[in-house]
């Protein structure tokens, strides 16, 4: 619903004065229809023939004669100017109010002024971020990456791929695999080294060389069947191989180290224990250096189990759906990143708009007070005048091609000649004459004088 009829709606509560009345009265009851100026025949056979008879039928640019601009046109005029003065009276006793009428369309004029003004802004705003070479550089590199994205989103079922391995809770816990490992072969390096600094660097390395190993392992065992598949290149095999190769190393030299350090940390205790015991073989201390190595090792393949466990769940099955995520989403925050100064800057002047809007619209409701019946009343006084001006603009149009035709008839038995005025000034055939393009316009209609 439009401004003017939600205020109409809203505030039509007093009636209007009675001089108004009055005058709406006289110009709603002028008659709306052309009939009076719509010639017969016999009187456009007599006008054609006048005319031809006066010397070169001219024709002006908007197709008509001399005689279709005074005998028809003239007098669509007068009646207009005579509807004009009809409601001449329900003007002035209007105009006080017109003020306050006119209030809601300026508003929506000034509205749509106000819109116009933002979306120019915007637009500044936009031409001068597209300016800079490194935004358009980014805006590139970011549609590249969401082509390739779209490209092999298709083949997974349009399905988002499996990103936990690039999220921080991801490293978080092989962080807490390496805390694992700690627990577990710390006091070992320390009974075999006596250290501190040698135990904890030891101790790091082990958690760092077993989180490696279970991320790779765990990474090789989900995209097993896209790595090693035969549709792929031998040399890209050679590299997950070498992968592989590389993370089983690691944990070898793990597991090697554990066992080693808790075999040597065993016989150390076995060493250290008297030859004789005063309190008998039911008090001596058994030691297992098999036992003790083997438990080891496996606490050590627990974690790493554990390790390969995380790694497979946090990874996709195809590392290049993953690639080309992980892509998207780093050029995509990087495009967001120069954007922003431009989207708070569209925020704001958006905010700004709705703010205006809202004063523009609250003044109008304030303006446009008590003025609801006035306002029906203006419009359907114009909406009249429309209706008396539309029949009007039909009924010279019908009659000037009616009257063309009668000249054209009135050639063919009678010498007639014709030309044409204006920038194409000269003689024209009868042909021309009768082919001519028309143009009658309400705003010829509403022409004064």
């Amino acid at each position: 619903m439009s401004l003017a009829a939600r205020f109409t709606r809203q505030n039509d509560t007093r009636r209007p004065r009675a001089d108004l009345q009055a005058g709406f009265a006289e110009a709603m009851a002028f008659p709306a229809d052309a009939d009076p100026i719509r010639p017969t025949d016999a009187v456009l056979q007599r006008i054609a023939a006048q005319e031809a008879a006066e010397g070169p039928v001219a024709l002006d640019p908007d197709g008509l004669t001399p005689a279709l601009r005074t005998q028809l046109l003239g007098p669509a005029r007068a009646i207009m100017a005579r509807f004009r003065q009809a409601r001449r009276g329900f003007d002035v006793a209007l105009e006080p109010r017109l003020p306050d009428i006119r209030a809601v369309e300026a508003v929506e004029a000034e509205i749509a002024a106000a819109r116009e003004r933002a979306a120019r802004d915007e637009q500044d705003a936009a031409h001068r971020l597209e300016a800079t070479q490194r935004y358009g550089d980014e805006r590139e590199a970011f549609r590249r990456a969401e082509d390739r994205l779209q490209a092999i989103r298709p083949r997974h079922a349009n399905r988002e791929a499996n990103m936990a391995a690039h999220s921080p809770l991801y490293w978080l816990a092989l962080l807490c695999i390496g805390g694992a490992e700690w627990l577990i072969n710390y006091d070992v390096f320390y009974l075999f080294a006596g250290i501190a600094a040698v135990a904890a660097g030891a101790t790091i390395v082990m958690g760092v060389l077993l989180a490696f190993a279970a991320h790779g392992h765990g990474t090789l065992l989900k995209q097993w069947s896209w790595r090693f598949g035969p549709e792929r290149e031998r040399i890209e095999r050679w590299n997950d191989f070498r992968f592989l190769a590389l993370s089983t190393f690691s944990l070898l030299v793990v597991l090697g180290a554990a066992g080693g350090s808790r075999y040597a940390a065993v016989m150390h205790q076995l060493s250290g224990q008297p030859a004789m015991n005063l309190l008998g073989a039911e008090a001596q201390v058994t030691v297992d250096p098999m036992r003790d190595v083997l438990l080891s090792l496996l606490w050590n393949v627990m974690a790493w189990a554990v390790g390969v466990f995380i790694a497979y769940l946090a990874h996709d099955p195809d590392p290049d759906f993953m690639d080309a995520t992980a892509q998207y989403q780093r050029r995509r925050r990087r495009y967001d990143r120069l954007r922003r100064p431009y989207t708070r800057k569209v925020e704001q002047i958006r905010a700004r708009l709705a703010r205006e809007i809202a004063q523009l619209e609250t003044a109008a409701r304030t303006r446009a007070a008590d003025v609801g019946g006035e306002r029906e009343m203006l419009r359907q006084v114009e909406a009249h005048q429309r209706a008396l001006r539309d029949a009007l603009t039909a009924a010279v149009q019908d009659g000037a091609g009616r009257y063309r035709a009668t000249m054209a008839a009135l050639a063919a038995t009678q010498p007639v000649t014709f030309e044409r005025t204006g920038e194409a000034a000269g003689p024209i055939d009868l042909p021309t004459f009768r082919d001519a393009p028309l143009r009658v316009t309400p705003a010829m209609i509403a022409e004064e004088g």
